[in-house]
């Protein structure tokens, strides 16, 4: 099998990053990140990074967070 990218996956890309952008524009009431679904698609994280803007490392550090899943809240402390 072939891995190096098709001539069309630069405009694939692209695609990727104008749907990407206008549902960030729109506000997307999804409460999951663009990175999140880009990385469940298949997309590493350089490609995700050429999609959203942010660099690879920013990315990998996005999923792993979004894997880990939510931090606990410090008890007995809040915040005024």
């Amino acid at each position: 099998m072939n891995s190096e990218p098709t001539p069309t996956a630069p405009a694939l890309l692209g695609l990727i990053a104008l749907v990407a952008a206008d549902r960030d524009a729109q506000g997307s009431e999804s409460k999951v990140p663009t990175e999140i679904i880009l990385s469940r698609a298949g997309l590493g994280n350089a490609e995700i990074s050429a999609v959203v803007g942010k660099s690879p490392d920013a990315v990998r550090k996005m999923i792993e967070r979004a894997k880990s899943g939510p931090k606990e809240k410090q008890r007995g402390r809040s915040k005024k």
